[in-house]
């Protein structure tokens, strides 16, 4: 048997490189593979590209050049309080008129001296704050802020005029919600979209599972098209396709089960005509084919009953392949069954059993031990049944596989004397249970 595993491995490893290799497949083997997870980036790639582009529109520009003209507002009118006082006006009409008309709280400490210089820290609202002072005051000042007020001492000749004014006249903490509300409200609509997106994939899975259980042989039941327009056409037409292939498998296995029907009676004839002469050996050769093409014929019609619509069965494999072994007990062939005894698969039984008898009457003839593994590959469930028997040449491996096939240069005369199986030489003898197989 060929190394399949290393051979997948060695493929999937090539994948890999060719992967590593090529930044565009690399790309693509980062993508999922299904239709909902590329259908769910298809909708999220334009709400992130949307998020960035608000980000960096409203928070790096309009944001700036908001806080750029708000800053030079307060500056202005800081500006505007100081040379006030400096033209010695009242004080308290000062005061008075710049709370009214400006929001600015004032107070004068008169004879004191700035003990520090400049900002209280370094960020970006002080930048800005600090590049509109620069350009407005041209005094010395310092500037604290915190999370409600901004605090301005500035150096006037009378002493220090202290400026308290709301700090949301520069800065609303009320801004970063607009993008945690865009962004929330984002989220919303990918949820809502990502469930009319299920919805929508829904049938198409229906439909992808339809198709492979029907390509397993397995019964559909009453399947329905659904969904949208064109899902519901490619519906109707797997229906339609089922239905055609049906009545192809009937009508080809009706007509074969009714020439190899009709075909008994005329060989019945033969059979007795010839029991009726002399014995010669002429007569025993010619009677030895008759009895040959009237098993060939059974084996027809048996292949024929065993391809109607049989329910396939959850079993437990370790037992349908003890139960085969007890029918070899009495023959030379010895088998080994390595499977788990919890192994369990849902099969059609009989056409299974076809399947197996036909390989282990083939071992039977050819080999005399045989050995029958299974287990699970992943989801798949993978039977392995080798023999020491000379083997199938490669050049012939393919044709194991259609029914009622035999080797050339092999004695085509059957297996076995049981009346329940009698096959023509060594194929598999009917293309069903190798499509359950794989």
């Amino acid at each position: 048997m060929p190394d399949l595993k290393n051979g997948w491995f060695e493929q999937v490893k090539s994948g890999k490189l060719r992967c590593m290799r090529n930044p565009v497949l690399f790309m693509k083997s980062l993508l999922p593979r299904s239709l909902f997870g590329r259908s769910l980036i298809i909708l999220v790639t334009p709400l992130i590209l949307v998020q960035v582009v608000l980000g960096y529109i409203f928070f790096d520009r309009h944001t700036e050049t908001i806080l750029r003209l708000l800053s030079n507002t307060i500056s202005g009118d800081i500006q505007l309080v100081v040379e006030m006082v400096e033209d010695g006006q009242n004080i308290g009409r000062v005061r008075e008129l710049a709370h009214q008309n400006l929001m600015l709280d004032l107070k004068l400490r008169p004879g004191e001296r700035l003990p520090r210089v400049g900002i209280y820290k370094s960020s970006w609202l002080y930048r800005f704050m600090e590049e509109a002072l620069h350009d407005k005051l041209k005094r010395p000042y310092f500037l604290r802020m915190d999370q409600d007020n901004i605090y301005l001492d500035v150096q006037v000749h009378q002493g220090i005029l202290h400026v308290e004014t709301s700090r949301k006249r520069l800065y609303s903490r009320t801004t970063p919600l607009v993008l945690i509300w865009t962004t929330a409200s984002a989220l919303l609509l990918f949820i809502v979209a990502s469930l009319f997106m299920r919805n929508q994939i829904r049938p198409l899975r229906r439909l992808a599972d339809a198709a492979e259980r029907f390509g397993k042989g397995q019964d559909l039941g009453d399947y329905r098209p659904e969904g949208a327009t064109e899902v519901r056409k490619a519906g109707l037409s797997f229906n339609i396709m089922r239905d055609r292939i049906r009545r192809q498998l009937n009508e080809r296995t009706e007509m074969l089960a009714g020439v190899s029907h009709d075909l008994r009676t005329p060989l019945a004839r033969m059979k007795l005509q010839l029991a009726m002469m002399p014995q010669s050996p002429e007569v025993v050769n010619l009677s030895d084919d008759v009895g040959q093409m009237q098993k060939m014929l059974e084996g027809y019609l048996d292949f024929a009953r065993g391809a109607g619509d049989e329910t396939p069965q959850d079993i437990l494999l370790s037992a349908f392949f003890h139960d085969l072994k007890t029918q070899f007990r009495n023959t030379s062939l010895q088998m080994v069954i390595n499977c788990p005894s919890d192994l369990k698969s849902e099969i059609k039984v009989q056409m299974f059993k076809r399947c197996f008898m036909n390989l282990l009457v083939n071992a039977q003839r050819y080999a005399d031990h045989v050995w029958i593994e299974a287990h699970l590959n992943g989801r798949f469930l993978e039977i392995t049944v080798d023999d020491n028997g000379p083997g199938i040449p490669e050049s012939q491996r393919e044709e194991v596989f259609r029914p009622f096939e035999h080797c050339p240069g092999r004695d085509p005369q059957p297996w076995r004397a049981d009346s329940s199986w009698r096959f023509p030489a060594w194929g598999i003898a009917c293309p069903y249970p190798f499509a359950a197989i794989k």
